[in-house]
C-alpha cells in the first residue's frame, strides 16, 4: 500500500509539471478541469455517457473563456489540430482511455471551435435573431429545477430556429456555441452554473479566479489594454505577453500544490473504500449462503449488492412490510407483480414493486431489471433505488411519483385536464429520456414499450419513463430505420440535445 501510494504521488505529481508544457501551445486554458472525474467515469463502461458531457462541458467551459477575451468562438483554424492534440493527451495521462475520446467523438462531436451557420463570434450569436429570448430565460440563478429547464427549452428553440433539422453533429455544436456565447458574458462562477444546467453534470466544479470581475458585456475580436489587464485574461489563455513566463511558474506551482492534495485525499478514500469493501463482502457472503439456500441467485445482484450505498441499496424485508403498512397500500398492478407506496422511517418515500412470480423465468426478469435499471441514471428515468429478496420473494424499489402516470390524466374522468404547455413539456421530457437511451447508454437501448402507463409524473408534473422493456439495439441499421420511421411519422419529435 504505501509502495503503490508513493507511486501515484509520483506520477500525478509529474502531471502537474508536465500539463502546463503541454497546453503551452494552444490558448485554452484547461488546468482547473477535473480530469480525475472524467478518467473514472470513462473507465466505466457504464457511465459512458456522463463520462461524454463532462467532456463536452470542460471543453465548451474552456472555449467560453476564451470567447470572453478574444471574442471568438473557439480557436483559430490553424490551431485546431495542435488543442485536439494537447487535450487528448492530457486526459491520457490523467487515465482517459482512448476508446472513450472516440467513443465520444472528441474533435467531432466534441469541437474546439464552434461554427454555427457561419457564426463564428460572440456578437454574430448574440445579434442572431430570438437570442434574446435565450437571454432572457437563462438568467441566474439556474440552481432550480424549473428554471434550468425553462433555460434549456429556450435554447432548444433557439438552435432549432437558426438550423432547423439537421444532423446530431450540427445540433450539438449550434448548442456549445449558445453555451459559449451566453458564459462568455459572465464570471467564472456564473459560468460554472451555466454549464451545469446546459450540460445536466453534477458536480462540475472549475475554480474561480480570485478577484475576478464580471466580463464585459460585448467582447471584441481583440481585447482593450484595459480588458487584457484584468485577471480574466491572465488565467484564460491570453495571447503571449511579458509576465507569460511568470504565468507558468505560478500555474506549476498551483498545479504541484492542487495534485498533492487531491493524492492525498485519494489515498484517504481509498482505504475507507477498501475497508467497507471488506465488510461489504463478509455481509454479502452471508446474505448469499442464507438466499441460495430458497433460490438461486444471479450474478448482477452480488454486484450491485457490493456496489451498496446511499442511492442503491438492499433495503430489509422487515422495514419494506412496515412500509407499506403489511403491504395495504396498493397504487397499481402491472404485468409483473403489485405496486405499493412504502414510506421507511429515515423519512423516504418509494414505490415498492413485487414480483408475481418466482419461477426461473421471473428470476431472470428480476436480475435483467436490476442489471439494466441500476445502470441507468438520468432525469427523465424512473431511479430504482434498491431491492428487497426474502426467500422466494423479491421487490424492487423504485423513486416515488406522487402525480402517477400519463394514463390517468388523460383518460380518467375525475383528474384536471392538463395544460398544452404541461403536455407539451412532458413531451420534451421523454424526448430527452430517449434521446439518452439510445445515444448515450452503451451499448444503446431501445425503450419498445412506450406508452401513457410507462411515463410517471412527479409532483412538479415533470415526467419520467418507467418499464424494464429495455433492448439492446444490436442491429444498428434496423435500429437507425425505426428512428426515422418514427420521425417521419410525428415530424414535430424532432431531435433534442442535453441530457
Amino acid at each position: 500500500m504505501v509502495v503503490y501510494a508513493k507511486a501515484m504521488l509520483g506520477f500525478l505529481a509529474f502531471i502537474g509539471l508536465q500539463l502546463p508544457l503541454i497546453l503551452a501551445d494552444c490558448p485554452l486554458d484547461l488546468s482547473g478541469s477535473n480530469f480525475t472525474l472524467v478518467a473514472s467515469l470513462c473507465s466505466n463502461k457504464n457511465e459512458r455517457g456522463k463520462c461524454c458531457r463532462y467532456m463536452n462541458a470542460f471543453v465548451a467551459f474552456s472555449v467560453a473563456r476564451h470567447a470572453n477575451v478574444t471574442g471568438n468562438l473557439g480557436v483559430t483554424s490553424n490551431l485546431s489540430d495542435v488543442c485536439i492534440h494537447s487535450i487528448l493527451q492530457t486526459m491520457e495521462l490523467y487515465g482517459v482511455p482512448r476508446n472513450a475520446t472516440n467513443f465520444c467523438g472528441f474533435g467531432t462531436k466534441i469541437p474546439v471551435s464552434y461554427y454555427c451557420r457561419d457564426r463564428t463570434t460572440v456578437s454574430q450569436m448574440l445579434e442572431s435573431p430570438k437570442f434574446m429570448d435565450v437571454t432572457k430565460n437563462c438568467k441566474l440563478p439556474l440552481s432550480q429545477e424549473n428554471e434550468c429547464r425553462k433555460c434549456l427549452n429556450a435554447g432548444i428553440n433557439y438552435v432549432h430556429h437558426l438550423v432547423g433539422s439537421q444532423d446530431n453533429i450540427t445540433l450539438s455544436t449550434c448548442r456549445d456555441a449558445t453555451f459559449a456565447a451566453l458564459a462568455s458574458q459572465v464570471d467564472n462562477i456564473s459560468a460554472v452554473e451555466i454549464a451545469s444546467c446546459f450540460f445536466q453534470v453534477g458536480g462540475f466544479n472549475i475554480p474561480p479566479v480570485l478577484g475576478s470581475s464580471p466580463s464585459p458585456p460585448a467582447p471584441k475580436a481583440s481585447p482593450s489594454p484595459l480588458v487584457a489587464a484584468t485577471p480574466n485574461q491572465l488565467v484564460l489563455g491570453a495571447p503571449p505577453n511579458q509576465k507569460h513566463h511568470e504565468r507558468h511558474l505560478m500555474s506549476i506551482l498551483g498545479i504541484g500544490i492542487a495534485v498533492t492534495v487531491a493524492a492525498i485525499m485519494m489515498l484517504i478514500v481509498l482505504v475507507v473504500l477498501i475497508r467497507k469493501k471488506s465488510r461489504e463482502l463478509e455481509d454479502s457472503e452471508n446474505v448469499n449462503t442464507n438466499s441460495s439456500k430458497h433460490f438461486p441467485t444471479c450474478r448482477a445482484m452480488h454486484k450491485f449488492q457490493e456496489g451498496t450505498s446511499s442511492m442503491f441499496r438492499k433495503y430489509s424485508y422487515k422495514e419494506t412490510k412496515r412500509g407499506t403498512y403489511g403491504f395495504s397500500t396498493i397504487i397499481g398492478r402491472g404485468g409483473f407483480g403489485t405496486v405499493y407506496k412504502a414510506q421507511y422511517t429515515d423519512g423516504s418515500m418509494v414505490a415498492v414493486k413485487r414480483m408475481n412470480r418466482v419461477s426461473e423465468q421471473g428470476e431472470d426478469e428480476f436480475c435483467r431489471e436490476i442489471e439494466l435499471l441500476a445502470r441507468l441514471h438520468h432525469r427523465h428515468l424512473v431511479a430504482l433505488r434498491g431491492f428487497c429478496i426474502k426467500k422466494r420473494k423479491r421487490f424492487l424499489m423504485y423513486e416515488y411519483m406522487s402525480n402517477g402516470c400519463l394514463k390517468d390524466h388523460l383518460h380518467s374522468p375525475g383528474k384536471t385536464p392538463l395544460s398544452w404547455e404541461t403536455r407539451i413539456q412532458i413531451a420534451i421530457d421523454v424526448a430527452n429520456a430517449l434521446e439518452y437511451l439510445h445515444f448515450y447508454c452503451d451499448p444503446p437501448l431501445c425503450h419498445r414499450d412506450i406508452k401513457s402507463s410507462n411515463i410517471l409524473l412527479d409532483e412538479d408534473f415533470v415526467a419520467k419513463v418507467s418499464g424494464c422493456r429495455f433492448w439492446p439495439c444490436t442491429c444498428f441499421k434496423r435500429w437507425l430505420y425505426l428512428l426515422r420511421t418514427c420521425k417521419n411519422r410525428h415530424p414535430w419529435n424532432s431531435r433534442l440535445y442535453g441530457s
